[in-house]
Parts: structure tokens; C-alpha cells; sequence
């Protein structure tokens, strides 16, 4: 009897030796995941967001043109951005031809500087439907720690005009008023898509070439670009990432939020004339601007090339106080020469700073034009107290 049994095993051995190899042979990946399978209790877990910094969660091939690189946002970063904005309402939207075609007529837009960094560094451009905002950069690297990004954008840009888009984005800093309303012209020949894009553009070149001190205060020390020159550029105007020197700040600052984000709105409209009156006298060109240097950097660079390149306004105005409140911050002397200097910088051709002679406003017009802001500014706050 114990032959037989040892017989019959013998026998068993060999032909689920012979299937076993022949399922491996169909499902090469069968012992890689009973491998895994073993082991994934005693595995800790990679967050999804370690996952996405690295460069092959998006499929990226080098060269590829950047049409290929315009689709349907991956569904782990569609769900990164749910859980990190609390917000189960977004959902993936697919470009079409026409959004494609638009994404890249206005990367043709920009300095040669942008557009190359999008062809080498970037790794995707998405679109989330109802996202709150605009726009936002991540970076991602590849084993080398090479940066690359991914840019993910608000479709609703794709239909509205620049300046219904720049005027959500003002009027979110703002709890809602009966009466009272911000509004931001910066023409309608575009679309909201432009400020998305050269913002944002305005980000992976800050990833990339290190325009700023830090592109993102967030990521690792080992993996920061080095500084260039231009960093240097922000010293004289902050104390670190998020803190602007003493001189360049304001107590409200601290309440300026957007999009419903980070509990706002905080800001009444009562306080709208002393928050341009602080905007007018300070380094920034808009309330954006002015979170950090890195959105510094994004907002100088992107309303130079708004209204110096392109020839759009780029005018505040908030209706509904005892004197409507008007505001152009390239029109200021500080703004004007910092935006200038920084594209001079980012962009040697000339193509997107003022020429030399009537393009340029004189220091005097500068001057004039900065006292007849500050003076309706403070006309403005002074009746709506008396009121």
C-alpha cells in the first residue's frame, strides 16, 4: 500500500509540474505575482503621489510631439487631485482637435524659451472639468532626477474669454456683497486659456531652469534645480518662499485667498480700497502675486506678455463703492520695470519687452501715472469710511 501511495505521488508531482510550467509558459507574469502577493503583507504601501513623481506614470516618450502629450488626464492623478481638494465633483474631460489646436496656437505665443520647455520637459497636459482654478503645476522626475512637469487645466478656459476668467479669479478673494462686484479687463480676444497656459508655463520654466530662488517649496532639496541668475531678482523683494520683506507686506495679504480654497473667501469688499492701496504701493502686479515668489514669477511674466506682446488692457475695477475703484498695475512704475527686467532676462530676442523710445514710458510718466493710482485709492477708502 505505501508503494502505491508513493507511486501515486510521484505521479501527482510530475503532472502538476508539467501544468505548472505550461501556465507559466501562457502567464509569464504568474510567479511575479504570486511573488508580490507573498509579499504585500509585509510591504509598506507607496502614497499615489510618490508614484506620480516619477515620469514613467505618464507615459512619456522624448520626442513625441506635444500634441500626443494634450489627452485625458491618468485616473491616479484625477483621484489625487479629488482627495487633495476634498472635491468628488471633478472628473477627466478629453480635448478635442480644437482644444488641441488652441493649446498650441497659444504656446506658439509665448517666448521661444517657454515653448521649448514644453516640447523637451513636459510630460502631459490635462483637463479637469469644475476644477477650482485654473491651472496647476506638479513636477516629476525621471531615474536620473531630471525635472520634468505636468500641467493640468480648467476646461471652462477653452470657452470663456481672458477676461471672464481673471474675473472669477479676482471676485473668489472677495466674500460676495450685494451691489458690489471686482472685475478684471484684459480684453476679449483671447481666451482664458491664455492665462492658464502662460502661468503655468510660466511654472515648468521655474521646475526646469530655476528662475526663481525655489520653484516649489515643497520638493525635496536633492531634486531643486540650482538657481540661475535671475533668482537673485526676488532677494531685494522676500524674505522666503511665502513671506515678502517687511516693507512689501500687509496684514490682509494674509486673509487673500481664491476659489473657495483654504477657507475663504476671508476678505469683505469694505476692505477692497486698502488691499489695492497696498497692491498699488507694493512690488506685485496682482493679488496672486503677491502668495509667493514663485507666483510672483508666473504673474510678472505673464502679464508682461498679456499686455506688452499681445497689447491687451490689464485694468481692476470695483463698481459699487461710494467711488469706483480703478487699478493697472503695468502702468505702475515698480510693476512696469520689474516685468520688463524679468522678461529682458527670460527672453534676450526682444520680442516681449519694451523697445527703446515712445514704447517706453519716461520715469516721469511712470511717476504720475503711480501718484494718480494711489491718490483715487485713497480718496476711495477715505469716503467709504465717512460712509
Amino acid at each position: 500500500m505505501k508503494k502505491i501511495l508513493k507511486y501515486a505521488a510521484a505521479v501527482f508531482a510530475v503532472f502538476f509540474a508539467v501544468a505548472l510550467a505550461v501556465t507559466i509558459r501562457a502567464v509569464p507574469e504568474l510567479p511575479g505575482y504570486f511573488l508580490a502577493l507573498a509579499k504585500s503583507p509585509f510591504q509598506k504601501q507607496i502614497p499615489p503621489e510618490q508614484l506620480l513623481s516619477r515620469i514613467e506614470a505618464y507615459g512619456f516618450k522624448p520626442g513625441a510631439p506635444l500634441e500626443d502629450r494634450i489627452v485625458v488626464i491618468p485616473a491616479a492623478l484625477l483621484e489625487l487631485f479629488r482627495t487633495d481638494d476634498k472635491a468628488p465633483e471633478y472628473e477627466a474631460y478629453a480635448p478635442s482637435a480644437g482644444d488641441k489646436a488652441l493649446v498650441l496656437e497659444y504656446i506658439g505665443l509665448m517666448p521661444k524659451i517657454y515653448a521649448d520647455n514644453f516640447r523637451e520637459r513636459c510630460a502631459g497636459i490635462y483637463f479637469i472639468k469644475n476644477l477650482k482654478g485654473n491651472g496647476v503645476t506638479s513636477w516629476a522626475t525621471d531615474a536620473d532626477a531630471k525635472i520634468y512637469f505636468t500641467v493640468v487645466l480648467n476646461p471652462a478656459a477653452l470657452n470663456e474669454d481672458l477676461s471672464a476668467t481673471l474675473t472669477a479669479r479676482e471676485s473668489s478673494c472677495f466674500k460676495p456683497q450685494p451691489g458690489v462686484a471686482v472685475s478684471v479687463d484684459a480684453g476679449r480676444k483671447y481666451k482664458g486659456l491664455l492665462y492658464g497656459l502662460f502661468h503655468e508655463g510660466a511654472h515648468g520654466l521655474d521646475y526646469v531652469k530655476g528662475i526663481s530662488p525655489v520653484a516649489d517649496d515643497t520638493m525635496p532639496e536633492s531634486l531643486r534645480t540650482p538657481p540661475g541668475l535671475t533668482a537673485s531678482f526676488f532677494g531685494a523683494y522676500w524674505e522666503g518662499f511665502r513671506k515678502p520683506a517687511a516693507v512689501n507686506d500687509s496684514p490682509l495679504r494674509g486673509e487673500i485667498t481664491f476659489y473657495g480654497l483654504n477657507g475663504g473667501p476671508k476678505i469683505p469688499f469694505s476692505e477692497a480700497p486698502r488691499l489695492y492701496s497696498w497692491l498699488a504701493k507694493s512690488p506685485f502686479v496682482s493679488l496672486y502675486g503677491s502668495m509667493s515668489w514663485a507666483e510672483d514669477m508666473a504673474e510678472l511674466s505673464t502679464f508682461q506678455l498679456l499686455t506688452h506682446t499681445l497689447g491687451q488692457p490689464y485694468k481692476i475695477t470695483v463698481t459699487g463703492l461710494p467711488r469706483p475703484l480703478v487699478l493697472e498695475p503695468l502702468k505702475l512704475k515698480e510693476q512696469f520695470m520689474r516685468a520688463a527686467l524679468l522678461m529682458n532676462d527670460l527672453d534676450p530676442s526682444g520680442r516681449h519687452i519694451p523697445a527703446a523710445g515712445a514704447r517706453l514710458p519716461g520715469a516721469a510718466v511712470l511717476e504720475a501715472q503711480q501718484k494718480k493710482a494711489e491718490d483715487l485709492l485713497m480718496e476711495a477708502e477715505r469716503l467709504l469710511k465717512k460712509n
